[in-house]
């Protein structure tokens, strides 16, 4: 049978998956296009709409001194109050060591409460402009601060490890001596535990496991259970007693929660991170009783989750939503990390339909937390490991101006809808939006071969204007034009296969990538009786 060459040209659809893999039998269409349905890596990039793959920004260090003799930031929590004459005041607070902090919104961050058990899992909320703090300290407890006085929460309130404002009370759970109990307070007065309106409910004690996170939505109070068969309940209702008492219903039986802090507000649902370290949605896991298929963290359950979560930490899992650009961050413990130690990043934009998962090995994050930018944009800050407080996804590519980020993209191998048959790869592209005069790599591995790599260069749009990495050339160069331009490979030997990988690497300091296609000429030859 005669060769035939074809030059296909592959766009992106999906993001990072660890579980559909390794080989896709796509066939191109009658144009030559073919839409790779996902990524086996995906580090340190964040997607386009389209699915073009870019690497992600860096990070900045919010404070210029190293806090707390540089112990972790195990906590982090943007709290505004209303202030006076229409203008909001904002503090920073954090846990780091022993010590609670806050700033003023300048990176200075000065002590508010001090000799606190070192280790715990702080958690934040706010209540009619008071901000409560708890942790799963068996000593410390809950504390309140307005701005003005930072105290003991006044009244007689329960050793709670977290809590959240619901229906003009403030709830909490986590107490020690009785983990399946529910407390609230009396109506808007959160520091009244024991008057007329206080109360508490308890959360079927007797099924082997514990309260471990609580969340307001939609009129409903979610109360989760873990860690062992998990549930979810709902708290209906406005006081506890009368027409509209509070009544207590099974949302779902056999899932829960991680943690407090492992559950995060996106679009209109609440997502959360389970007992098993996969992520869900509350409207997903209403509308599908198969928790696996309908879990947002789908393409790596099985993969990347259950094969390195570090189980013995999932209390220090913590997320956060960048609701500009549709991302959820999530920070844990993977293989036998005692700490945290990489982000994987979620990309809702065109959710329900595509879900892009990523890994940023790059960030090292203790704890996550959303906050207001100048503009009114709700971004997310990290708590380093080292007592820096960082923001993220920054406009320069580099840890801190100091360290680069190594972007990685990996094809799954490809077949072309032709198993057996041979081919040979030719000559080949990467379409890329040049961000600048610098090196990237190519590579490539056939079948159950040593990757072959090939070095290219971004070089600069060829357009007149500020000078770049390439000139402008009269009768050569383009006005105006699209934004990606090809990178050209000529190769003197691509080799034979029957399915190939692709891949696409750059390792330099502040530099910047944008892959938006790969393209190949390929001769298909022969069918082949030879095993794949």
């Amino acid at each position: 049978m005669p060769s035939k060459t074809r030059t296909i040209r592959h766009f992106f659809g999906g993001g990072w998956a660890t579980d559909y893999g390794p080989t896709v039998d796509v066939s191109p269409d009658q144009s030559g296009k073919v839409v790779i349905p996902f990524l086996v890596d995906a580090e340190n990039v964040l997607f386009e709409l389209d699915g073009g793959p870019h690497e992600i920004g860096g990070t900045t260090k919010l404070n210029s001194v190293v806090l707390a003799s540089g112990a972790a930031v195990t906590g982090l929590y943007d709290y505004w109050r209303s202030g006076t004459a229409g203008a909001p005041t904002r503090r920073r607070v954090l846990h780091a060591g022993t010590v609670i902090m806050n700033d003023a919104d300048d990176g200075t961050f000065a002590n508010l409460f001090t000799g606190l058990e070192s280790g715990v899992v702080p958690c934040y909320s706010t209540f009619d402009d008071l901000l409560i703090i708890s942790s799963d300290s068996t000593t410390d407890v809950p504390r309140s601060w307005d701005q003005t006085t930072a105290q003991n929460l006044a009244g007689t309130p329960p050793r709670f490890s977290f809590s959240c404002s619901h229906k003009n009370r403030l709830w909490a759970a986590g107490v020690h001596t009785l983990p399946s109990r529910l407390y609230y307070s009396a109506n808007v007065d959160p520091e009244d535990w024991a008057g007329v309106g206080s109360g508490s409910i308890d959360i079927d004690p007797n099924d082997g496991d514990i309260i471990k996170a609580i969340v307001s939505h939609q009129n409903k109070l979610f109360v989760f259970k873990g860690p062992n068969k998990g549930s979810i309940h709902m708290i209906t209702g406005s006081s506890p007693t009368g027409s509209d008492a509070f009544a207590r219903t099974t949302f779902v039986q056999g899932i829960g929660a991680a943690s407090q802090n492992a559950i995060f507000r996106f679009s209109d649902d609440i997502g959360y991170v389970s007992q098993y370290g996969t992520i869900h949605s509350l409207s997903a896991t209403q509308a599908y009783g198969d928790f696996a298929s309908a879990a947002l963290s789908r393409p790596i359950n099985v993969g990347w989750i259950r094969s390195h979560l570090n189980y013995n930490r999932l209390k220090y899992i913590w997320s956060a939503v960048d609701a500009l650009n549709g991302l959820v961050y999530i920070t844990a413990s993977w293989d036998a990390n005692s700490t945290n130690n990489t982000v994987i990043v979620m990309d809702y934009r065109n959710a329900p339909d595509i879900i892009r998962w990523s890994k940023i090995p790059a960030y090292l994050c203790a704890s996550l937390a959303s906050f207001v930018d100048t503009n009114g944009v709700r971004r997310v800050l990290a708590g380093g490991n080292d007592g820096y407080v960082r923001r993220l996804n920054i406009a320069d590519r580099s840890i801190d101006a100091a360290t680069s980020m190594a972007y990685k993209i990996t094809t799954p191998f490809l077949n072309y809808g032709q198993p057996n048959q041979m081919k040979t790869l030719e000559k080949g592209s990467t379409g890329i939006a040049p961000k600048g005069n610098f090196d990237f790599t190519f590579g490539w591995t056939r079948d159950n071969n040593t990757q072959q790599t090939y070095s290219l260069n971004q070089g600069g749009n060829d357009v007149l204007g500020p000078a770049s990495a390439n000139q402008f050339t009269l009768g050569t160069s383009t006005l105006g034009g699209s934004q990606y331009l090809d990178r050209y490979m000529e190769f003197a030997e691509g080799g034979e296969f029957r399915s190939i990988q692709y891949q696409v690497t750059q390792n330099g300091l502040n530099e910047d990538i944008e892959v938006h296609s790969i393209s190949a000429s390929i001769s298909f030859g022969s069918e082949s009786s030879e095993n794949a």
